[in-house]
Order: C-alpha cells, then sequence, then structure tokens
C-alpha cells in the first residue's frame, strides 16, 4: 500500500492576519524564483506549504534567498509555533502572558504601536529604553525573565495585527534612550535583550524597516557594542543612533520618517502625546510637554 501523502503546512494565524492587499505578492522575479525553490524544498522534506507568498518570501530573504537555508528558518519556525501554541495563545490578555498587570512593564518598559504611520504606510512602533527601564526591578526570578520573554512574542503577533490591518509588511521603531546608563545592564537585562533580538531574528524576519534610537547618551556605545554582535549586517545597517547632544538632527530625522500628524507630541510630531509616557525637560531631548505621566 501506497504511504499516505504529507500533510501540507496551512498558513499558521500569524500569517493569517492579511488583508486583502497584502496577500497579493510583491516578489521580484528574483523573489518569485526563490519562493518556488522553498516550497520545493518543503515539499520535498514531506512538509509541503500553504503559506502567502509574502510570507514565504520573507523567510527566503532573510536565507540570502538560499532555499535550504531558509527551509530550516522556516520548519523551526513553525516547529516553535507549534510548542509554544502561539496561534492559540495570541488572543490571550497580556496579562495572562506576562503573569503581572501590563502597567508593571509599562513603568518599567514604556512600549505602543502608534495610530500613525510612517512616509512608505508602516506603523510606528514607540518604546523607551531610558532611566527607567531596570530589567531586573520588573524581573526579580527566572520565571518573571521567561515570561517577559514570552511576552515578546505576544506582543509582535499584536503587532502583525496591525500589519495586516494596513496592508503593509514591515513596521519600524523609535526608542527613547532618555536617561539611559550603563548601570541597567546587567545578567538579567541582556538575557531578555538577547532573548527579544533571537525571537524577532528567528521567527520574525523581515519585519524591521528600521529603527531609530534619539536621545541616545554616550555611554550607549557600549551596549551597543554588545547588541550589534546579535545581529546580521542587514539589520544593523537599519539602525541609525542619534545623540541626546543633537536634537535638531533627531526631529529631521524624524520628519524624514513620518509626517508631523503621524508622530506624537513627544517626538516633534502634531499628533497627540503618547499617554503615561515618561518626559523630560524640553532642553535636554525632542521638544515634550507634560502629559500626567510619571
Amino acid at each position: 500500500c501506497e504511504p499516505p501523502l504529507p500533510a501540507v503546512v496551512s498558513p499558521p494565524l500569524y500569517m493569517g492576519w492579511l488583508s486583502e492587499k497584502s496577500t497579493k505578492s510583491r516578489a521580484p522575479p528574483d523573489g518569485e524564483t526563490a519562493v518556488a525553490e522553498l516550497r520545493a524544498e518543503m515539499a520535498r522534506r514531506g512538509s509541503p506549504i500553504d503559506l502567502p507568498t509574502d510570507d514565504v518570501l520573507r523567510f527566503a530573504k532573510a536565507r540570502k534567498l538560499n532555499a535550504v537555508k531558509a527551509a530550516d528558518m522556516l520548519q523551526a519556525d513553525l516547529e516553535w509555533r507549534q510548542a509554544r501554541r502561539v496561534e492559540e495563545r495570541r488572543d490571550e490578555p497580556a496579562e495572562d502572558i506576562l503573569g503581572k498587570p501590563i502597567a508593571a512593564l509599562q513603568q518599567v518598559l514604556p512600549h505602543v504601536c502608534s495610530p500613525g504611520v510612517d512616509k512608505l504606510g508602516r506603523p510606528i512602533i514607540f518604546k523607551h529604553f531610558g532611566g527607567q527601564c531596570s530589567f531586573s526591578r520588573l524581573c526579580p526570578d527566572r520565571e518573571s525573565v521567561d515570561r517577559l520573554c514570552e511576552y515578546n512574542w505576544w506582543v509582535n503577533e499584536q503587532y502583525c495585527k496591525r500589519l495586516a490591518a494596513l496592508g503593509a509588511e514591515q513596521w519600524v521603531v523609535v526608542i527613547d534612550a532618555k536617561g539611559w546608563q550603563p548601570g541597567l545592564i546587567d545578567r538579567t537585562a541582556l538575557r531578555v535583550l538577547k532573548s527579544m533580538a533571537d525571537t524577532d531574528a528567528d521567527h520574525y524576519p523581515e519585519r524591521l524597516g528600521g529603527l531609530v534610537v534619539v536621545n541616545a547618551p554616550a555611554s550607549l556605545a557600549l551596549v551597543w557594542r554588545i547588541v550589534k554582535t546579535w545581529l546580521d549586517e542587514k539589520t544593523k545597517a537599519k539602525v541609525d543612533i542619534i545623540s541626546s547632544s543633537d536634537p535638531k538632527r533627531a526631529t529631521e530625522r524624524l520628519h524624514g520618517l513620518a509626517a508631523p500628524d503621524q508622530l506624537p507630541e513627544q517626538y516633534a510630531g502634531t499628533a497627540p502625546p503618547l499617554e503615561a509616557w515618561p518626559i523630560w525637560p524640553a532642553k535636554s531631548g525632542l521638544p515634550s510637554k507634560p502629559n500626567g505621566a510619571r
């Protein structure tokens, strides 16, 4: 008797949050070839896939269009998602994933996917890795560190929903480093940051369209030397770090990224300010007005 046909791997829900616009392939000719080769390689391994072309292309690009390496990456991603029940848990409340009130995390690491978009129609994510960002205070034990690392993929899944709503493929990130100092980098911080970098690279390839760090103190160069060793060359090229001593350049960079009406008030924009966001004197960085945050 003949062996049963291998099951076709259908689009996981994280890939299924696609608008009609985003399901249309934008693959260039060489990309179409890479997608076909990757599909063929997965079928040869007994794991044929039925995923949108753009998602297959992201994995192909992440491995420089090498079908074998891309198949290794995609297969590992599908197994990772199954082991963590990502498609099932992505709709759970944030508190259930994090294991504590989300407000506790927002006090240490404020983050939000803003309503605004950049000039390419990509959502803008703001994060504040500043003086309040003590991972050790937030995560006093190993379990809480693990829960925070789990939360990282959960929030990425929420960002993917935003991509689907916009018909976009990538997001951009603005990090505010105001008040950051080297004492915040300890074993816990390194473990969390390494886990976040690995998760983003291994399971959300080609999602980062750009990363701008503003209000960066000179001492940030120390941690950047560590973090960039975890990143590939393509990702490192997307990072722009702007000193806290150069607010004019920061404003110009942000206005080059997005129209002022798409940026919140804290970041040289005219849109409403981000709520419960750390504030700082205007003379020490980008213009900012108090918004009730503590």
